[in-house]
């Protein structure tokens, strides 16, 4: 091969279909899309979360603001006595949406097999790419500068031969950075990294393998299998492997190109939407307010992925006023054995659906057949699972006598179910176009009294969850 060959570079000598796996983290992530939003707050100690009256909590902040002590979970209060100079905002959820959409479109240059992973971090499957892009270190490196200069977002990247050591790589570049873990060296780079680096280490199995002297991961990998099965059952087996640099996990490309070439979001395994309240509610029908609100959210998504739900999870969460000493109890995994803070309810439908009305008519009779406690109402949420692909609509002929009034030449004809569909059809049109706050369900508006409305809809508290 003649040195000017434009395929030769440092994966060539690699063994054919070695995996090439891509970790995408943004720095600061909501911080960033702050600054992307206004250049202006670019390197100012910048704190994501609220405001510093509010008894929120700081969801991230910039690399400025953390050098004077500021972190995620820490109050907002307390971050502004650490920092008075920071500069606090609420956070843009769906600006952040957007923004990681249009990163997502630049990497799909490069693979088709693009996950959005989270929130903040996309995986790159980029097998089998060699010839074609050149190595997957100079990918990384061309990546991180198309994002910039396209999005404005900065990211880090880690690279590695699968999903885990990925992850791995890109904290040891954050921030900005490029990492490598070259194949064939995962054992040497794992020997001596702290045990609680490893994903799904958290802190009470950290204490319970430091009992045994187990600090690094190549402590753990001289314990036998069997022995961290009886000591962590599943759990067990997942870091004896972890330990020695295997996952199997694929990366699950996020979009699929439809016949017609256009790309479609892959059938999500749920969907959530869920609300904190701040300060804590009293009021129940802000709380059922709350509940039809995130039902039509849910259900805005759900038709525009073409699904109908089958199965309904409600959940309630009160302000827990036990002991501290049930507290530490249900955390030690006895929860089942105590009267906790969080109800939940679950529920199939006789029929698949995706009509607002109907789920939320339901949603509103679950919420409501929970145990009622004489604490206040900490979060509310819907989770809808079991999905089934929509096949289109079947009108009825006939209207139900018991819930349909008949039709009438100055009215909409047609059932009740009709009806309901119409009027998602045209107001999800709207939504579109206008924004979802434009149009507001009748059951929400008491909300105004307590959120605030813009363009995209209520501003929750998590901004994270406001979509």
């Amino acid at each position: 091969m003649s040195r000017n060959d434009p395929f030769q570079h440092r994966d060539q000598h690699l063994p054919p279909r070695t995996r090439r796996i891509l970790h995408l983290d943004v720095d600061a992530f909501l911080a960033s899309v702050e600054c992307a939003m206004h250049p202006e707050l670019r390197g100012k100690p910048l704190v994501i979360g609220g405001l510093p009256n509010e008894r929120n909590l700081v969801m991230t902040s910039s690399y400025e603001a953390r050098a004077h002590g500021i972190h995620p979970g820490m109050r907002l209060s307390e971050a502004h006595r650490l920092c008075p100079r920071a500069i606090f905002r609420r956070g843009d959820s769906q600006a952040a949406n957007r923004l990681r959409e249009e990163m997502a479109r630049v990497v799909m240059r490069y693979s088709p097999v693009v996950q959005i992973a989270s929130i903040d971090d996309l995986l790159v499957d980029l097998t089998g790419t060699g010839r074609l892009l050149g190595a997957a270190f100079d990918v990384g490196v061309r990546l991180r500068q198309e994002i910039w200069e396209e999005v404005q977002l900065p990211v880090t990247i880690g690279i590695a031969t699968n999903v885990t050591l990925s992850r791995l790589a890109g904290k040891l570049a954050k921030p900005r950075g490029v990492a490598e873990i070259w194949p064939g060296h995962e054992a040497t780079f794992l020997t001596d990294l702290p045990v609680e680096q490893l994903p799904g280490v958290g802190h009470r199995t950290r204490r319970l393998l430091e009992r045994f002297a187990i600090r690094t991961a190549g402590d753990l990998r001289r314990v036998s299998r069997e022995v961290l099965f009886a000591s962590f059952g599943r759990l067990g087996l997942v870091l004896h492997d972890r330990a020695r640099g295997i996952d199997p996990e694929a990366v699950l490309p996020t979009w699929f190109a439809d016949k017609g070439g256009q790309l479609r979001r892959r059938v999500p395994r749920s969907i959530r939407r869920d609300s904190t309240f701040e300060p804590e509610e009293s009021s129940r029908w802000r709380v059922e307010a709350m509940l039809a609100y995130l039902v039509d959210r849910a259900l805005f998504k759900l038709r525009g992925c073409g699904l109908h739900v089958a199965t309904l999870e409600v959940q309630l969460r009160h302000v827990d006023t036990r002991p501290p000493s049930l507290r530490r109890a249900r955390e030690q995994g006895q929860e089942e054995q105590l009267q906790g803070a969080v109800r939940r309810v679950r529920r199939t439908l006789d029929s698949p659906s995706d009509s607002t009305d109907r789920i939320s008519r339901m949603a509103l009779e679950m919420l409501r057949s929970l145990p009622r406690r004489r604490t206040l109402v900490k979060r509310v949420g819907i989770e809808l699972s079991n999905f089934s692909s929509s096949t289109g609509w079947q009108g009825s002929l006939f209207s139900d006598p018991q819930t349909d009034r008949p039709p009438q030449e100055s009215g909409p004809s047609g059932s009740h179910a009709d009806r309901q569909r119409r009027l998602d059809d045209a107001v999800d049109e709207l939504r579109e176009r206008f924004g979802f706050g434009r149009m507001l369900r009748g059951s929400s508006v008491p909300l105004k009294q307590t959120h605030e409305l813009g363009p995209d809809g209520f501003r929750l508290r998590t901004p994270s969850l406001n979509q």
